[in-house]
């Protein structure tokens, strides 16, 4: 999975460099959002922007990851997301899960 991870004042910021999120790189990046889910963080943010396409295994990473934070009352925010992408959260109910933005400057502004 090709992605960057930035620190930034106790926010956490994954930047995923890849155009689809399917069974193939989901467990990598469930790896690495798990290993960055930590209690000690203001925030998770995901940007999403270059992902034109998830399947299954890409929302369950999102949430596996949600669910750790969401213990510690730790906000994930999906930045980015595509109206088709966004669309998917939303029919998925996952809307209700996530916060989202559409830049990691918007979401670090509103917290």
């Amino acid at each position: 999975m090709n992605l960057t991870i930035e620190h930034k004042e106790n926010f956490t910021i994954i930047y995923i460099h890849t155009d689809k999120i399917n069974s193939e790189n989901s467990p990598d990046l469930k790896a690495k959002l798990l290993i960055e889910a930590q209690p000690d963080i203001k925030a998770m943010l995901i940007d999403i922007s270059q992902v034109k396409s998830i399947d299954s295994s890409g929302f369950g990473a999102f949430l596996i990851a949600s669910r750790q934070l969401a213990q510690h009352n730790i906000p994930t925010y999906i930045v980015g997301a595509i109206p088709s992408i966004m669309h998917l959260f939303e029919i998925l109910k996952l809307d209700r899960v996530f916060e989202f933005s559409e830049s990691v400057e918007s979401a670090l502004a509103t917290m």
